[in-house]
């Protein structure tokens, strides 16, 4: 029965090579048991067909319960397991079930595949049927729902409802049949669509309509996806990618990344297109009607004409309107970080993210605009991206190229509707750095600040920065320029200008070399004043000032100037200092010491108003030595800033006043120390034994004890062992 059954599938596969086409035509209807059908290319055998019965129709054998073995190249045919008793393992059948299968037929098969009913056209090298198909591979299982293969191209197409199991290559059978160690964990590659086609030929795979792949925590999804195969291992260093050259993932492609802790945000890519080139190791993600985008969460989210990733380096480039959006915050309470740029660059494993040419940062109501930007990331151990750009994980950014940081405030103006108006303070250099390793922003040549009716330049500009300890309610920012960049936590604690530093504040203005501000955050009961690096959060309490200190102020018709080395103004406690080379003009009056003492009080509008003016003299003094001038030429308050009265004048070391009356005559007084009191509207000027002060006037010179001067009536007067001599010369030593 044996050799009956034998001869009778012999008879078979020798007919159509025997007989002519006429006698293929007569056994039409001829029923077979146990078919076995080889299928040649170029001479070798490439795939043997079993199938449990077959029927001829026409040139076409119908196979029922077929089984094609795809063969390897130079297989062992005498090795080949028949098939028609064969069983197909499930779709996801444990890793011991799938060794089982290929124990028998790895040094043989390729491939295998399995299906109830099929045609078989073995002149045309074809197999093709509707029935639900089961291919089995080394590295890969498939199912799905009609197919058509091509043997003499290569070519199998599976028609519908394709579903694909891929194994990693540390679950390679022919590796571990032949003793490599069995993997810890089986992992699995799941994936399906609409229909498949493997060309075996070019080595592609393509899947089509409704892809969709799940890699452990990543998903990806499209309408088409192609995936190119060698035969160089080394192509990749992905377990599941081994002899995968390249991957193209077309239309609506969404990649997902489920994060590896709990709590971390899910991480999306959206583009039309996807190409992923393993050998070089780069992603590029590219769209038609869309940018690309990469999304982290609901908050964090990058766009641009063109993404590409390269992952051997870790970094990631973004080529034409770059855009970062970091969120924080739901709802009405949400606030957007936007930047902007015409390229980015992101790199990992230096934690540096770069953007060149039209920058522009949004955050809130701070813009910045500059040439390039870097961005810095410190090592972060819970490696949070939503921490990113926040300040938590912020180390340092660094603009260049025409830097300039806009802020906009609302301030009081019952003149406008709405009773507020927006105000705008900026700072411009060429660059700018913010650096929370040490709590601080540095700008860096040209450097010019403006604010409302305030200006400042220098060569650079340091404002250092400290975490706020408190919140003032409805005040987000400290007003300076460009400190929400990173964090709206901090606040401002010092700024310091050098380099010819130039500061106007309406009608004042100061020069000098170094300018040091000092503040502190604003107190919930005091409100805030407006003003440069003070419209916020912020208090200015102290200014001092080092190297050629110049200050003007212009009042009406009269142009005050100060000059000293050094100068110093506490603010919180009304008090100012102003040191070497001290000089005061001021209209016909000029003051001149080593060091000057001025102590100020907070003045009342009200009693400002209603104040009466001093009435001006009628005639002057006949004494040369009354300074004339009165009460109109000594001014009762010296303008450091609005609002701010002066009470007391201290002048020590080498003082000397000089006036010019109204008949043009200059006067001169000095002394060791002068003492202006403004309530009691007088000047004492003493000196240091043996030294006396003096007065010089009209040729003449005099020496006393004590020189009392009434700043109203402009009277001075010299008291206790006075002495007239002739002046021997202004540019004499006094005697």
């Amino acid at each position: 029965m044996k050799i009956e059954k034998f001869f009778t599938a012999l008879l078979f596969i020798l007919i159509p090579v025997c007989l002519p086409a006429e006698g293929i035509e007569d056994m039409r209807g001829l029923e077979l048991k146990n078919v076995k059908i080889p299928f040649y290319k170029d001479k070798k055998l490439q795939l043997v067909a079993f199938s449990q019965y077959g029927k001829r129709q026409d040139q076409i054998m119908i196979g029922h319960r077929t089984w094609l073995d795809v063969l390897l190249e130079n297989a062992d045919v005498d090795k080949i397991v028949d098939g028609w008793q064969e069983k197909v393992y499930p779709l996801n059948a444990s890793l011991p079930e799938v060794l089982d299968f290929w124990r028998k037929r790895y040094l043989t098969s390729q491939s295998a595949l399995y299906t109830d009913r099929c045609s078989i056209d073995q002149s045309r090298n074809e197999a093709f049927g509707d029935d639900p198909v089961f291919m089995r591979m080394p590295m890969l299982d498939l199912n799905g729902i009609g197919f058509h293969a091509d043997f003499a191209s290569n070519v199998i197409e599976v028609t519908s409802e394709v579903k694909i199991v891929a194994r990693k290559s540390d679950a390679d059978p022919r590796k571990l049949l032949t003793g490599s160690p069995k993997p810890s964990v089986y992992q699995l590659v799941h994936a399906e669509s609409d229909s498949l086609r493997m060309d075996m030929a070019n080595n592609e795979l393509m899947l089509i309509g409704n892809v969709k792949v799940v890699d452990g925590k990543s998903t990806l999804t499209c309408d088409r996806l192609t995936v190119f195969m060698n035969n160089d291992e080394s192509s990749s260093k992905e377990p599941m990618l081994k002899g995968v050259s390249r991957v193209l993932a077309d239309g609506d492609v969404v990649l997902t990344q489920m994060p590896e802790r709990s709590g971390d945000a899910v991480q999306v890519a959206k583009s039309d297109h996807l190409d992923y080139t393993l050998k070089i190791g780069i992603i590029t993600l590219t769209g038609d009607d869309r940018d690309p985008e990469v999304m982290q969460g609901q908050a964090n989210r990058l766009s641009g004409k063109r993404i590409e990733l390269l992952r051997n380096e870790d970094r990631l480039f973004v080529f034409g309107d770059c855009k970062v959006t970091f969120a924080s915050g739901e709802g009405q309470k949400r606030t957007d970080r936007i930047i902007t740029s015409r390229r980015g660059e992101f790199d990992n494993r230096s934690r540096l993210s770069t953007f060149h040419e039209d920058v522009v940062v949004v955050d809130g109501d701070t813009i910045l605009n500059s040439g390039i930007l870097r961005i810095y990331l410190a090592p972060d151990k819970k490696n949070n991206p939503e921490r990113d750009l926040k300040g938590g994980n912020v180390e340092k950014i660094i603009a260049d190229k025409d830097v300039k940081i806009t802020s906009y405030s609302e301030k009081a103006d019952p003149g406008v509707p709405g009773g507020k108006r927006r105000t705008a303070s900026t700072i411009c250099s060429q660059q700018a750095i913010l650096d929370y390793t040490v709590d601080k922003m540095i700008f860096y040549s040209d450097v010019k600040v403006r604010d409302e009716g305030n200006a400042l330049d220098c060569d650079r500009l340091d404002i250092f920065l400290t975490d706020k300890k408190s919140a003032v309610k409805g005040v987000s920012s400290s007003g300076v320029p460009g400190e929400n960049l990173g964090s709206r936590n901090k606040t401002v604690t010092k700024t310091i200008a050098s380099g010819h530093v130039i500061m106007i504040n309406k009608l004042d203005e100061l020069h000098t070399d170094l300018m040091t501000l000092f503040f502190r955050e604003l107190p919930a009961d005091v409100k805030p004043t407006p003003g440069m690096f003070q419209s916020g959060g912020t208090q200015l309490i102290k200014i001092i000032c080092d190297g050629s200190v110049h200050a003007f102020s212009n009042e009406k018709d009269v142009r005050r100037m100060l000059k000293a080395e050094h100068a110093m103004s506490d603010l919180l406690k009304d008090y100012s200092e102003f040191h070497e080379k001290v000089e005061v003009h001021d209209g016909n009056n000029e003051i001149y010491c080593r060091d000057m003492y001025v102590f100020t009080k907070r003045s009342d509008p009200e009693s400002e108003k209603n104040k009466t003016a001093v009435p001006k003299p009628v005639s002057i003094d006949d004494d040369p030595f009354a300074l004339d001038g009165g009460a109109a030429s000594i001014p009762a308050r010296i303008s450091l800033s609005k609002g701010i009265d002066l009470t007391r004048l201290v002048c020590k070391r080498e003082v000397e006043f000089v006036q010019k009356n109204s008949d043009g005559k200059t006067q001169r007084a000095g002394g060791d120390q002068a003492v202006y009191t403004v309530a009691d509207k007088e000047t004492i000027l003493t000196a240091e034994p043996p030294a006396r002060p003096w007065m010089r006037a009209d040729g003449r010179l005099q020496h006393c004890d004590i020189i009392r001067g009434n700043m109203e009536s402009g009277d001075m007067q010299g008291i206790g062992n006075v002495q007239v001599i002739p002046d021997p010369g202004r540019n004499l030593p006094l005697p």
